[in-house]
């Protein structure tokens, strides 16, 4: 498998150095990709492996589910889910676009081929959303914000975001009506990785998946200070390392994880310049002495109806608990991308 990706560390040193340092640390602009949803089996378990992990603070949001904070910032929501395969994991992110006109967005969605999920759905304080699930099977939330939230910068902020398609122009097509997005790519070495912008920002990035089984989705990165110790951190808290640093790329700055519920997501450690724009690293403490705790409501609040039917037939397999394979294999593409898959 390394091989593959021989040439993948040096290319992502480069773009994502170019992505990250000098852009501003909180914006609002439409296309940003700067939170996340987990939707999993084991809402309270997920929380407190990112509480104790990534030093989120963790409160009950105003429609039932948790909501994670970043510096008192809303960054990531997680949801209880129905468990319908008790013996393997449907716990999946998605990715949250801001958009420019919610309704706007939906109905162009919806005329592409793209199905409705969940229609317009305000939550007061916080915003708009709607859930859709593109025309090659991509679920993604689509959103209108009332107040600031999500990261995009530093320590334990969101830092990149991909879609794994099987049709990447098809894709990028319905992006651009339904975002606005821009496609493009990033050359170096007769390289080239598609890139999808607005108004000049780059956002997020394209693969293609070669493998039917595989369903297509959104991956998010997640910065880290200090990689090695991070990764102790998910052992420390239950949750499992599905690829080392050395099977992603030849910097091995980039590392495969799911939580203890079994939430995919890839870590990246950033250089200096790039730790030094968000927190002091939260590995200072270690994991056996952090408390959790939700502050904010106690009350259970609604669960949330939300499993999608997604392809989790083939995989790794990583053992007991995960069942049959339940981690997709990235999809075939000569290097990995800047900042890449569950």
């Amino acid at each position: 498998m390394r091989s593959s990706y021989a040439y993948s560390g040096r290319l992502r040193h480069w773009i994502f150095g170019a992505l990250v340092v000098g852009v501003p640390a909180v914006t609002q602009a439409a296309g940003e990709v700067d939170w996340f949803s987990l939707f999993t089996e084991d809402a309270e378990a997920a929380a407190e492996f990112y509480a104790g992990l990534l030093g989120w603070e963790i409160q009950r949001g105003p429609s039932g589910g948790l909501i994670a904070l970043r510096r008192g910032t809303p960054i990531a929501g997680i949801s209880q889910i129905e468990d319908r395969l008790p013996e393997s994991s449907e716990s999946l992110w998605l990715a949250a676009i801001k958009v420019a006109d919610l309704a706007e967005s939906v109905a162009s969605a919806r005329e592409l081929g793209g199905t409705i999920h969940q229609d317009v759905t305000r939550v007061a304080g916080y915003g708009s959303y709607a859930i859709v699930i593109d025309p090659q099977g991509a679920p993604v939330i689509l959103a209108v914000e009332e107040r600031v939230l999500g990261a995009s910068q530093g320590v334990s902020a969101w830092l990149w975001a991909e879609l794994w398609t099987t049709d990447t122009d098809a894709a990028s097509q319905f992006y651009a009506e339904v975002v606005g997005y821009n496609r493009g790519t990033v050359e170096r070495n007769d390289h080239a990785y598609p890139i999808l912008s607005r108004d000049g920002a780059q956002h997020a990035g394209l693969a293609t998946l070669t493998d039917p089984e595989i369903s297509p989705r959104w991956a998010p990165y997640v910065g880290v200070q200090d990689l090695r110790a991070t990764l102790v951190r998910v052992w420390q808290l239950d949750g499992e390392v599905l690829l080392e640093p050395a099977e992603i790329d030849d910097e091995e700055r980039t590392a495969l994880i799911a939580d203890s519920t079994g939430g995919a997501l890839f870590l990246y450690e950033l250089d200096e310049a790039q730790a030094a724009q968000g927190l002091v690293s939260a590995h200072a403490v270690p994991a056996e002495s952090i408390e959790f705790k939700i502050i904010g409501p106690a009350d259970e609040g609604p669960r949330v109806n939300f499993n999608l039917s997604l392809s989790y037939g083939y995989g790794y397999g990583y053992g007991p608990g995960w069942g049959g394979g339940a981690y997709p294999r990235p999809p075939h593409y000569p290097y990995r991308p800047p900042i890449g898959p569950y």
